[in-house]
């Protein structure tokens, strides 16, 4: 499994990847520092991630703006896409379930990540 981690917080990244790495070592964790490098990397030859977990508050183009990006993609809109925050607003959660995407707190600890990075992939398994 392959999955697409979009962060601009190097340090978000780095415990993102050890978490997965913790659930499986075999999932390739893909990282994408910007919107803009991630719709590169997508609309690349590369196969196609699993999950594309994306980070809401990043600066030039945000998650929002580059999850409706994805989801205009025919080829790209059937990925599932989880948002990735620190916090949002229920109304921006509904906008998520609205355009086929869910959400997932960063969590404050390691092994709460952990916990919740596994109900997510352990599904498509």
């Amino acid at each position: 499994m392959t999955i697409l981690n979009v962060d601009d917080d190097l340090e978000d990244i780095e415990i993102f990847c050890d978490a997965v790495n913790e659930i499986d070592p075999a999932i390739v964790c893909l990282i994408a520092k910007s919107a803009d490098e991630a719709l590169q990397i997508l609309n690349s030859d590369i196969e196609l991630p699993s999950y594309i977990f994306l980070d809401i508050n990043m600066p030039k183009v945000d998650g929002n703006a580059c999850l409706r990006e994805i989801k205009k993609d025919r080829r790209l809109n059937k990925i599932p896409v989880i948002m990735y925050s620190t916090h949002t607003r229920k109304t921006d959660i509904q906008t998520y379930k609205e355009l086929n995407a869910g959400f997932l707190v960063k969590q404050n600890s390691f092994n709460e990540l952990v916990q919740e990075l596994r109900k997510v992939l352990v599904r498509k398994r």
